[in-house]
């Protein structure tokens, strides 16, 4: 598909992630790689919540998903394979405060960078049919959202978003405080 004056979907989707980009980035700020897969603690006590290891690789799993259901090439999105079973939807979030059970922040952030980023490009390459076309394939994703552009808009912006404010959360439960 080549993009053309009309195709003015995945230029709004597209435009609009790099704000979220910027948000997400903001996030890692002053984090210790050596403590983000540990749940924060009050009073001797773990507070679950998901911590910066299992957002980002959660995020990051979605940029393959999405490049294979629109039938684009899913590898030059993919991450490890392990991924999957550390990070999927319903999988819960561990406290791995000796860092055994997670890969690195610095390789999650690292593959999770290389999805979102194939998958921009191959976004911009969308055009408007294709974006207002019914999702195929996938009940769950045609139930939820409907069309290919709005399952792209909350894959790009809403999802992230909302595991941000979790990391968000986290921050300020360990002192650091606000990211932005």
């Amino acid at each position: 598909m080549t993009q053309t004056s009309t195709d003015q979907i995945s230029s709004l989707i597209v435009n609009g992630r790099a704000r979220v980009e910027l948000l997400g980035e903001g996030l890692l700020k002053d984090i210790d790689a050596k403590s983000a897969g540990s749940f924060p603690v009050k009073d001797g006590q773990p507070i679950v919540c998901n911590h910066p290891v299992f957002v980002y690789g959660h995020l990051s799993i979605y940029p393959q998903m999405v490049m294979q259901m629109f039938k684009g090439d899913p590898s030059i999105a993919a991450v490890p394979e392990s991924y999957n079973d550390l990070f999927m939807h319903g999988v819960d979030c561990q406290n791995d405060p000796d860092n055994t059970i997670y890969p690195s922040l610095d390789e999650i952030v690292g593959n999770y960078k290389k999805a979102y980023a194939a998958l921009i490009e191959f976004a911009k390459t969308l055009d408007d049919d294709f974006l207002s076309q019914e999702i195929e394939g996938n009940d769950g994703f045609k139930d939820a959202f409907g069309t290919n552009g709005v399952m792209l808009m909350f894959l790009l912006h809403n999802h992230p978003m909302f595991h941000f404010g979790q990391v968000s959360t986290w921050r300020r439960a360990i002192g650091l405080g606000s990211a932005m």
